[in-house]
């Protein structure tokens, strides 16, 4: 992440506010994982024991909210998501820490959007 990007962002979430730019880079963060672990619950889901399902289940689970906040205070749906998640930057994709961050701010209703 560039540092007037990452300066800009830090601001941002010091305020408490959230942009749609910052929530599809959240999503994207884990979305090559999503994908992979999709693939192989997929080619395991007929041997007796697939841990990759539990482990998807719960990815997908904590990106949820990220998603619920594009769709609901964005208004856009889960094909414009999708679209905006392939073409996020690579170098504006935040960390963990920052994600986990951001979730709670969306968890406890302490964000405003921009």
């Amino acid at each position: 992440m560039n540092k007037s990007y990452r300066l800009k962002m830090e601001q941002l979430l010091s305020e408490h506010k959230l942009t749609k730019e910052l929530l599809i880079n959240c999503i994207a963060k884990s979305d090559r994982k999503v994908a992979g672990l999709a693939y192989k619950e997929k080619q395991y889901r007929n041997v007796g024991y697939n841990n990759f399902k539990l482990e998807l289940d719960k990815l997908i689970q904590y990106r949820q909210p990220f998603f619920d906040v594009l769709k609901d205070g964005y208004n856009m749906t889960l094909a414009e998501i999708k679209s905006e998640v392939t073409v996020a930057d690579v170098n504006k994709i935040p960390t963990k820490k920052v994600i986990d961050q951001i979730r709670d701010m969306i968890e406890t209703w302490d964000y405003t959007l921009v």
